[in-house]
């Protein structure tokens, strides 16, 4: 079984792929027409046997939702839609800042958003799987 980790955002959607070690499998603009992003995904998820698709959800300090949520529920739904498989939310809260500060200390020169985006996806399904091995 593999999972497809989606951390959603308006300008890029990053991507990590896995069952145990999650690794990144790039970025989509996030200014793609949805149904074009949903063909890319389908795509992915037929070439590495994706059986459940991880979107990570905004939850902010306070444990409300974030701005973005009812956007990104949406997205999910109607990826579901698109592709079959069964979407499960992640809440989810500094992904992008910790792939930053991780990218910081292993890279000198960092202008890499699009890799942030990706490594935020795989600190995503890393999370994910942790808390599914709890239950």
């Amino acid at each position: 079984m593999s999972y497809l980790a989606i951390d959603y955002g308006k300008k890029r959607i990053g991507l990590a792929i896995g069952a145990v070690m999650p690794r990144g499998v790039g970025v989509l603009d996030g200014q793609l027409p949805w149904d074009d992003l949903f063909l890319r995904i389908e795509k992915i998820c037929k070439s590495e046997d994706v059986e459940t698709i991880v979107i990570g959800l905004p939850i902010r300090s306070q444990g409300e939702e974030g701005t973005l949520a009812g956007e990104i529920r949406r997205f999910g739904a109607q990826l579901h839609a698109a592709t079959s498989l069964p979407v499960v939310f992640e809440p989810e809260q500094f992904t992008s800042t910790e792939a930053l500060q991780q990218i910081k200390e292993h890279k000198k020169n960092y202008d890499c958003k699009g890799e942030i985006d990706e490594l935020a996806a795989v600190l995503l399904l890393e999370q994910y799987l942790a808390h599914s091995q709890e239950k």
